[in-house]
């Protein structure tokens, strides 16, 4: 198997996502002045040392779709708040710069030479498919990226690239053992249409990840481009009873179709095509639907997930809780307690440090974290876990909270990746 690339087609994966985040997060859009501002009127906390700028790079907005979500870099904003509530660092705040690329690489090659001429001493949260624009501007000028969402080759083989979460290769080969673990005998994979290559990786990876956990796959099956009638799709995709792994544009249209043309074929997604909104819309049939990410999901009670409720509430408590700004509060989180102990704080020893952390603790959001690579074919592979999700009672919850929720799959990004 070849290792997951995702170069130009990576837009067209992101764009068919945000169309469903997008969908799900129309609320967002519209979100008023906070009701309780909190930190969010003084983000500096009222210090007056010079200030440590870093930046975070996201999609968090989407104009083509006329979608905001102001929670996810949030996230960043509020790790930073409380630390300058707390003193900062040294006596000095954490300024965080917020540039979305609004899905263009345009804008996100312009948010990478903002970071490099404003100076900022690190790139801090970065969850776009970007990267393959951003990350080699930041690397030529040794800026690190501290708390990567992975998307891509770049970010996992990067030097100035610091993951905390397996990514979408680990995401999309967890589907499919995920599906396997909970009894499926055969898996299909489901995508939109009009990816190009990036829906044969997909499946190549689902393939994979089911028959690791011994089950047979199936099939790709892409759903053509503007189809309202889905139901030729489901029926080629859950032929043989087989269960689904993947995602639709219309995401809540897909469960409920799944719902009433199989209902007994199991469900597995990611988990940010399961808004809010899209398992409002879902109803009854978003219950018991499956999901795969790198950390646990904000329901989930650890201490990490409930200092970050605390954190945002404190910085704005108008804004929901959400994976994504979860990941993002981790990111701004574990930057803070690296550098805290530095006399100098600049990209050169911001990279020097990071690259001796050693079982750092996450607060149960990922594993301990050290970056040492896990992969011989992802150099910045630091932690090989998927933790499984499942929908319940109109959350997203962990699918297995008696048990350890981070599942490994060292060996099995190994052997697919070579």
């Amino acid at each position: 198997m070849s290792t997951i690339r995702i170069p130009r087609s990576a837009a067209l994966l992101a764009g068919a996502m945000a169309l469903t985040l997008g969908l799900g997060a129309c609320s967002a859009a519209s979100t008023s002045a906070p009701s309780t501002p909190g930190s969010a009127t003084d983000p500096l906390g009222g210090l007056t040392g010079e200030p440590i700028k870093v930046m975070t790079i996201g999609n968090w907005t989407q104009p083509q779709l006329g979608t905001a979500n102001p929670e996810f870099p949030a996230g960043a904003q509020a790790a930073a708040a409380a630390v300058n509530r707390s003193g900062g660092i040294g006596g000095r705040p954490i300024d965080v710069i917020v540039c979305s690329d609004e899905l263009s690489t345009d804008t996100a090659r312009q948010c990478a030479l903002d970071a490099v001429a404003d100076g900022v001493v690190a790139v801090v949260g970065l969850q776009t498919t970007n990267e393959v624009t951003i990350l080699p501007i930041l690397e030529s000028a040794g800026i690190p990226a501290v708390g990567v969402y992975p998307f891509t080759d770049v970010a996992l083989t990067s030097p100035v690239s610091y993951p905390d979460v397996s990514g979408f290769v680990g995401q999309t080969l967890g589907m499919g053992l995920q599906l396997a673990e909970a009894g499926a005998t055969s898996v299909s994979s489901v995508v939109p249409g009009g990816l190009g290559g990036i829906a044969t990786e997909v499946g190549d990876a689902v393939a994979a990840g089911a028959t690791s956990g011994g089950a047979q796959f199936t099939g790709l099956v892409q759903i053509p481009a503007k189809s309202a009638d889905l139901s030729p799709a489901i029926a080629s995709a859950t032929e043989g009873g087989a269960s689904v792994a993947g995602f639709a544009s219309d995401e809540a249209a897909f469960i409920n179709a799944m719902r009433t043309l199989a209902p007994e074929s199991t469900i597995s997604t990611f988990p940010f095509n399961l808004t809010d909104t899209v398992i409002k819309s879902a109803g009854q049939g978003a219950e018991g639907v499956l999901a795969v990410d790198g950390l646990v999901p904000p329901t989930a009670e650890t201490p990490g997930t409930a200092q970050y409720a605390e954190e945002l509430a404190a910085f704005d408590s108008s804004l929901p809780a959400s994976t994504t700004g979860l990941h993002e509060w981790l990111a701004m989180w574990t930057f803070a307690r690296v550098v805290a102990g530095l006399d100098t704080i600049d990209p050169s020893t911001v990279v020097t440090a990071m690259n001796g952390v050693k079982d750092l603790d996450m607060g149960g959001i990922v594993p301990a974290y050290s970056t040492v690579s896990t992969s011989t074919t992802y150099p910045r592979m630091f932690n090989a876990t998927i933790v499984y999700q499942e929908v319940e009672d109109g959350r997203l919850v962990l699918q297995n909270p008696d048990k350890t929720p981070f599942v490994s799959i060292e060996d099995l990004i190994t052997d697919y990746a070579g």
